[in-house]
């Protein structure tokens, strides 16, 4: 998908709420930057459920709440709303109320667009813009120029043979989702399925800081927990999930480590976050690719 297409399915996802659509739309038009990501109806974790935010800026962490007429009537849960993406993300979030007055739904949106300009400055003076390019947003050597991966950036891959690469693997085709580390002792490649299905029930908490696992074969069941259980690896863990346009992505979500105490027969295997980011290791044939530079 290039940039274009991109853009134009955001916007379209607007199209049957006019209010949305016009602010949407209006913020985009006015910040008149390509090189600036936004994404509507924005999937957040919250405490019970989840939420969807109007519009958002990956690269500011800023979210844009549209309030139409009827927000009035629930101005209490919208707080409560907000407080839990903003605990979940770390983002922040702006709100623009639906007014019958235009030129005040107007001036809130000039403001919003100020304060993205701002924003936007200020990380280019400081050389900490990152510009929006979809051609390299899910490609391993973007991520391996840039050395790390941290799960506040939300780096993901279209298949799981890029992220595998990404971490020195170096495959040439991949049929399974759990693979040990050639560059990371101890370390294992993890691409769970959080779903409920015929073989597994794999789940992880809204705050993404837990994971839990149990084999739902009961032929299996003794067998695959006693082996998870005496193989306390490391997971560095790439769940699979799905963007709010329908595509399916590994994202990375950290390091994972067995729970001993919590896990057990009867509740299965469950690992604790402990990493947020993963420093990349230079392979060999990419030392040698420097090496050749220099």
């Amino acid at each position: 998908m290039n940039k274009r297409d991109f853009i134009i399915k955001q916007i379209a996802k607007t199209n049957k709420k006019n209010f949305e659509n016009y602010v949407v739309t209006r913020i985009y038009h006015m910040l008149n930057r390509s090189d600036v990501k936004f994404m509507t109806q924005q999937y957040v974790n919250r405490n019970e459920g989840h939420a969807l935010t109007d519009m958002y800026f990956p690269q500011l962490a800023l979210h844009i709440e549209i309030d139409e007429p009827f927000h009035k009537k629930q101005i209490e849960s919208d707080l409560n709303r907000e407080t839990e993406i903003i605990q979940a993300t770390n983002h922040e979030v702006r709100r623009i109320s639906i007014t019958p007055d235009i030129e005040s739904i107007d001036h809130q949106i000039d403001l919003v667009v100020n304060e993205l300009r701002k924003r936007i400055i200020t990380r280019e003076q400081n050389a900490n813009w990152e510009p929006w390019d979809i051609e390299k947003e899910f490609n391993p050597q973007y991520h391996i120029e840039k050395g790390y991966l941290a799960v506040n950036e939300n780096p993901a891959f279209r298949k799981i043979i890029d992220a595998c690469n990404c971490l020195g693997q170096d495959y040439k085709a991949v049929q399974q989702g759990w693979f040990k580390s050639k560059v990371y002792p101890n370390h294992y490649l993890w691409f769970p399925k959080f779903y409920d299905n015929e073989e597994w029930d794999n789940r992880i908490s809204n705050d993404g800081k837990t994971i839990f696992e149990k084999c739902k074969n009961p032929d299996n069941y003794k067998k695959w927990f006693e082996g998870a259980i005496n193989n306390p690896v490391k997971r560095i863990t790439f769940p699979r999930s799905f963007d709010n346009l329908g595509f399916k992505l590994y994202k990375f979500a950290g390091i994972f480590e067995t729970d001993f105490e919590n896990s057990s027969p009867e509740n299965g295997m469950i690992y604790k976050l402990k990493q947020h980011k993963l420093e990349l290791k230079k392979t060999e044939p990419e030392l040698a690719k420097e090496n050749i530079r220099l």
